[in-house]
């Protein structure tokens, strides 16, 4: 009777770990699918932000509308101050965001609860006309670096672009993504 005891007491707490593993194994996996959908969320920012730059009337389709700030459209002509991560501190404190006079609206998802922030810098350190000497360039036809080799028509250069996104989901979560273009 009490070797019986024994397993049934075995058994029952062999069945309160599997049931608590098989319960952290759903949150993990939860976990995984809310953070994969919060960067599926901020690709529509993304997405948003290079159509602005390369469709023929977006706003930022004029490479002169980009030699100056356009603060409507949350672009700056030039480098902003970035975190040791090298995302841009306006987009991680809204205080920054609207002394810089940021104020393109953001993406906001009401059904899934998720807003989308974004910022878009030029890669240089002055104002006005590109050059190469101020500006952080693409790669030309002659420079072979890796995989970062890009062949241009004609080698010309061009200013660099970063797009840099923050989601905001449920609970307060965050997401931060950032890419690179030339145009």
């Amino acid at each position: 009777m009490v070797i019986v005891l024994i397993a049934l007491l075995i058994l029952m707490i062999g069945g309160i770990a599997l049931i608590r593993s098989a319960d952290t194994s759903m949150l993990t996996a939860g976990n995984l699918a809310f953070k994969r959908d919060m960067v599926n969320q901020g690709e529509r920012g993304i997405a948003k932000v290079v159509d602005a730059l390369t469709n023929a009337t977006g706003a930022l389709s004029s490479e002169t509308t980009r030699q100056a700030n356009v603060p409507a459209s949350n672009y700056s002509a030039t480098a902003l101050a970035s975190d040791v991560r090298g995302v841009p501190l306006v987009l991680i404190d809204s205080t920054a965001f609207t002394a810089a006079g940021m104020s393109a609206p953001d993406l906001v998802d009401t059904t899934s609860g998720v807003t989308i922030r974004f910022v878009i810098d030029r890669q240089c350190t002055a104002t006005g006309a590109f050059d190469a000497a101020t500006c952080m360039t693409s790669p030309t036809a002659s420079d072979k670096a890796g995989t970062s080799w890009i062949k241009r028509a004609g080698g010309e250069n061009r200013p660099i672009y970063r797009i840099s996104v923050r989601v905001v989901g449920p609970r307060r979560t965050e997401a931060y993504l950032q890419k690179t273009v030339a145009f």
